[in-house]
């Protein structure tokens, strides 16, 4: 089984991801930044951040037990549930349709090792484990329209797999790549498909992957020699534009890093390249936020970290130079429903075991977009769940007449009752952020 040397979790440090939608931003607005909360009680290189409720955070942290946690926007921390000493997270938290979040964890105390998937939820002591995995321990990379997760692993003969995982830990394979390659991470797009970054094992090269939940695997764009050097999170999204973004740790006209634009016909366009010096290397985490632009943290050698903006079309911005008790990279980055973007930092911070940080850089809050709800039609008091993106705090209407009982889970899946009064027609979604509405209207029986 692979190990991981400085980090808690599993080989292959994941991007939980935020596709948001364009806003604006004042070119003279001034970047914040404050330490929500610093490390302690032995607990240390926390990885990924997911806002599970308006204001509360998740993540995970290594230590004497490895932890899951939330942390709210004011910094009060609860532990939420543990693995023993010799375990390690396999992935990083994704939020799930029935209020819980899930990671996968290898136990390396029994003999042969123990794998299993894990939930927390928002309440304190109430984990629960799902069964023994089989062949495929899955790193989870995010949530899907119809309730499963998505995720990549490596079987018993290290082929590595495109994986869905239902909510009672049963995993599935998609679709494998050859065994000469592994799976840095998967998303799925607007398409319906699954996009992704395979590494060749022992080359410097690697590829964009696209994979359709049939199981057909296609390569979209193949990357130069010297792309990759090492297993380094190689974070990828679609944006609001509908074309994928990503960024290297190496690569790119210099060597130490890029960020680029790929169409999903497979048209790539290089939008920076990171120059040699103080922080030479590309980010690990890269995200979209409500003023259309890209951010993400870049870092060099000595973890020394820079939180950056980039347009799409490739200007490229410092906004704020993180030292030492900021937090040290890595760092995962996601824009909150307040607008704040939030990031976790691996190491530093006034402990030197990690922070959790905001930065106020004057966004607006989120747009909200409903892109997929279940089932399609029903009677009065059916319950409909909804996914998309940015769908906290919200309230729901059918056809105009609101639906009385609404809930969220996570900030990807809302539960509405269809209402009494409501007829056949659309369902809108309004968060404080805005309004969205799938384009298949919702037929009342």
């Amino acid at each position: 089984m692979r190990q991981r040397k400085a980090m808690p979790y599993g080989t292959s440090p994941l991007l939980i991801l935020c596709t948001i939608f364009v806003g604006t931003i004042s070119a003279a607005t001034t970047p914040t930044f404050r330490v929500i909360y610093n490390m302690t009680g032995g607990y240390d290189q926390p990885g990924g951040l997911i806002e599970g409720s308006a204001g509360a955070f998740y993540s995970i942290a290594g230590g004497g037990p490895s932890i899951a946690f939330s942390v709210t926007s004011q910094g009060v921390q609860t532990i939420l549930g543990t693995i023993p000493n010799g375990s390690l997270f396999q992935s990083l938290l994704v939020s799930a349709a029935n209020g819980r979040f899930y990671t996968t964890v290898y136990d390396g105390n029994p003999f042969p090792p123990f794998n299993y998937v894990l939930s927390v939820s928002s309440d304190a002591g109430n984990s629960r484990t799902y069964g023994k995995l089989g062949s495929i321990v899955p790193e989870l990379t995010q949530n899907l329209p119809d309730g499963r997760l998505l995720g990549v692993g490596p079987d018993a003969s290290y082929i590595w797999h495109v994986v869905t995982c239902d909510l009672r830990g049963t995993v599935t394979s998609v679709a494998q790549v050859p065994s000469t390659d592994r799976l840095q991470n998967v998303i799925y797009a607007s398409d319906g498909n699954y996009y992704g970054v395979a590494e060749a094992l022992n080359a410097s090269t690697g590829y964009v992957f696209r994979a359709t939940p049939s199981g057909s695997l296609a390569t979209l764009y193949n990357f130069p020699t010297g792309t990759f050097a090492g297993y380094v999170p190689t974070p990828l999204l679609q944006a609001d534009d509908g074309n994928l973004y990503g960024g290297t740790f190496t690569g790119g006209a210099n060597g130490t890093g890029m960020i680029y634009k790929l169409t999903l016909s497979g048209q790539f366009t290089l939008l920076h390249s990171f120059a040699k010096g103080t922080l030479p290397h590309g980010p690990v985490s890269l995200i979209e936020a409500s003023d259309g632009n890209l951010y993400g943290v870049a870092q060099n050698d000595n973890l020394e970290g820079q939180i950056f903006r980039i347009t799409k079309s490739g200007e490229y911005v410092v906004i704020y130079q993180m030292s030492g008790p900021d937090g040290n990279p890595p760092c995962w980055l996601v824009q909150g429903s307040d607008g704040i973007i939030y990031g976790i930092a691996h190491a530093g911070g006034s402990t030197g075991e990690g922070a959790v940080f905001a930065l106020d850089a004057g966004l607006h809050k989120p747009k909200p977009t409903a892109q997929h709800f279940q089932p399609k039609s029903g009677t009065v008091g059916t319950e409909v769940r909804i996914w998309g993106y940015n769908l906290l705090s919200a309230s729901v209407t059918f056809n105009g007449v609101p639906a009385t009982t609404v809930s969220n889970s996570g900030s990807n899946y809302i539960v509405a009752s269809v209402p009494a009064g409501a007829t056949s027609g659309p369902i809108t979604v309004t968060t404080p952020g805005g309004t969205a509405t799938p384009r298949v209207s919702f037929t009342v029986q």
